[in-house]
């Protein structure tokens, strides 16, 4: 009898410590599914092709061509791990600088389309020798006189803050998704395939549930989204530059609007995938009893 009751309470154990790893499971898979949509937007490729259909080339003083690799090497000044590369910090700064000196001057020479959109005291800082800091060259000369033509050191300021942010995510968003695919296989290795499929239908329906909000809101109120978005994650407050600046030529509300799509859609197709997965795996379950 004691035995008896001794199986059943082990059984209801291990079905309390299932149930505890699938809902920690469900969880995991939701945040995995959310970083695919982020791992999209992080790519080059997505940079540039925002960039060329959304980049303002009306008010920039640099060719399309030129404004869209601008857009790309920032877009790795701020993504790349350069914490972890021979480069550095100082050498990343000073390569971005480089390369923004570089376009300033093909932009700002005589046979340039849009040289009559500079300065002479942008054009005299273009044509500068360059010293040992290109960073500094750009970052400071060359956007003194006008921040339309370099980054700033605000500017810089702010794209450090997100290289800083996103160094510490995608760790964490690994380890995430480890933890997920473990989780999982921990529970159809121990004959919970029932719970681990539920855990992949629950998990893109509450995350779809949760960006459908999202999603109507920044349609409403894109805006108040994006304000709301960046006081969480820089509550410091240096991400607001005016409107003729390079960062907000380079990337505008357009550009911004269409990141959101990309990482809206890349998740729901992720989701969908994930949803299939689960319910293959509940059917299999049904016919297996």
């Amino acid at each position: 009898m004691e035995d008896g009751e001794g199986t059943r309470g082990a059984r209801a154990r291990g079905g309390a410590l299932a149930r505890a790893g699938a809902v920690a499971a469900c969880a995991a898979v939701a945040v995995t599914l959310l970083a695919a949509g982020f791992a999209a937007c992080c790519l080059p490729v997505t940079t540039q092709l925002l960039s060329q259909a959304t980049s303002n080339f009306e008010d920039a003083p640099y060719t399309p061509e030129q404004l869209t690799a601008l857009a790309v090497a920032t877009r790795d000044f701020t993504v790349d791990d350069y914490g972890r590369s021979a480069l550095g910090e100082q050498g990343a700064q000073d390569a971005l600088g480089k390369r923004i000196l570089e376009a300033a001057r093909e932009a700002s020479s005589e046979q340039s389309p849009v040289r009559a959109r500079w300065s002479p005291d942008a054009r005299v800082a273009a044509a500068g020798e360059e010293s040992v800091s290109p960073a500094h060259d750009a970052f400071v000369t060359l956007a003194g006189a006008g921040d339309s033509y370099a980054l700033d050191l605000d500017a810089v300021s702010h794209l450090e803050d997100c290289n800083a942010l996103v160094r510490t995510a995608v760790p964490v968003l690994w380890g995430v998704a480890a933890a997920a695919a473990a989780l999982l296989g921990a529970l159809l290795a121990t004959g919970h395939a029932r719970l681990a499929g539920r855990a992949l239908v629950v998990a893109p329906v509450a995350l779809t549930c949760a960006l459908t909000a999202l999603g109507l809101w920044a349609a409403i109120d894109f805006n108040g989204f994006f304000a709301a978005f960046h006081g969480v994650f820089f509550p410091q407050g240096n991400w607001t530059f005016s409107i003729d600046s390079l960062l907000i030529c380079m990337y505008p509300l357009g550009f911004w609007m269409g990141m959101g799509a990309v990482w809206l859609v890349t998740t729901l197709l992720a989701c969908i995938i994930c949803l299939t997965a689960g319910r293959r795996l509940l059917r299999r379950h049904r016919r297996g009893r």
